[in-house]
């Protein structure tokens, strides 16, 4: 399904491509030297084409460079690939066509000016550029999606940009291939492109995200003309799900055994506290036990009261006499247990 989607994309695009070039062919004449200024915004990017004749072109390396006077200082030469991620300046040479495609990255107001294509020594078509401030558009962000998850890209474009068509562009094979147009589902039906026409909002919608999703997109205007302005560029990282799956088996079984051992230990504290409870229930008891004999001996040892009789010291001691010595019969006979007395 994959590769019958990719076929599709590169018919469009050498359809495109061929409508490209009549169309330049038509306004090649009217551009001339005194061409209007291509429109760009700091921190975008934008595609320049220029078209040379094929015919009476010549076998040395193309090239663009930039006006200064009566100089010519070349920012690009002629390149297998469009896309070099560490240079600014890009440029790639369709022989089939006579079309040189230019891409220039993370514009500043600086790289505004006059630029030639050339051809060897000989340029054949100049392009006015012009690069305007703009605080809402021109970043370049890295975002992160899942295998078989959603990919949803939000490009933020300026004011002057609303009523032009916006497309998705996806660097392939160093060159760069429109995914995706507004309003349009023939191109891949897993893109969906919706604008925000209050807040200047393009979003992107990427269904059942696959390894190939993978890359750097851009978010722009469709032109078939000289130019296309890109005011958003994202790096895309398509990473596993059961990586993401994973983590998360890892930390729920991490949460489990948190639970389960905060448990346990609450379980073996309450034990103790109630082991700990039982004991002093058990010591207050025996205690108040023996206490209460205590009280209830005392209580039935008490003298009784006697009135409001005081006893003195001296009295204790009146009454303390010494008994005089009975007789050693009286005193046996003393010390015998009384009859019928019963064990209380």
């Amino acid at each position: 399904m994959y590769r019958f989607t990719e076929v599709r994309v590169l018919s469009l695009v050498m359809m495109m491509k061929t409508l490209l070039f009549f169309t330049i062919c038509l306004i090649k004449g009217h551009m001339g030297d005194a061409a209007d200024p291509v429109p760009a915004i700091t921190g975008g990017s934008v595609i320049i084409n220029c078209m040379y004749n094929r015919e009476n072109a010549k076998t040395s390396a193309k090239s663009f460079c930039k006006m200064s006077g009566s100089e010519c200082t070349t920012m690009t030469e002629e390149k297998n690939d469009l896309w070099i991620p560490e240079e600014r300046f890009s440029m790639t040479d369709d022989k089939t066509l006579g079309l040189i495609s230019v891409l220039i990255r993370n514009l500043t107001v600086n790289d505004s000016g006059m630029y030639r294509c050339k051809d060897g020594s000989e340029w054949f078509q100049e392009v006015k550029f012009n690069v305007e401030p703009e605080s809402c558009c021109g970043t370049s962000e890295k975002q992160t999606a899942y295998i078989l998850g959603t990919a949803v890209i939000h490009c933020k474009y300026p004011e002057k940009y609303k009523d032009h068509l916006k497309q998705l562009y996806k660097v392939q094979n160093g060159s760069l291939l429109s995914i995706h147009i507004v309003g349009s589902s023939t191109t891949n039906e897993r893109f969906s492109l919706n604008i925000n026409e209050q807040e200047h909002v393009l979003t992107v919608t990427i269904a059942y995200v696959s390894r190939h999703d993978d890359g750097v997109y851009f978010c722009g205007i469709y032109n078939n003309l000289i130019y296309t302005p890109l005011f958003s560029e994202i790096r895309l990282h398509v990473s596993d799900a059961s990586v993401q799956s994973d983590l998360y088996i890892v930390i729920m079984v991490n949460m489990c055994l948190i639970l389960l051992l905060a448990g346990g230990l609450s379980l073996l504290l309450l034990k103790r506290r109630c082991k700990k409870t039982q004991g002093s229930v058990s010591s207050d008891q025996r205690n108040t036990g023996d206490g209460d004999e205590v009280s209830s001996s005392a209580y039935y040892a008490m003298i009784p009261d006697s009135g409001n009789t005081t006893i003195s010291l001296n009295t204790v001691y009146d009454t303390a006499h010494l008994p005089t010595n009975p007789s050693g019969s009286d005193f046996y006979t003393l010390a015998e247990q009384p009859q019928n007395m019963t064990c209380m």
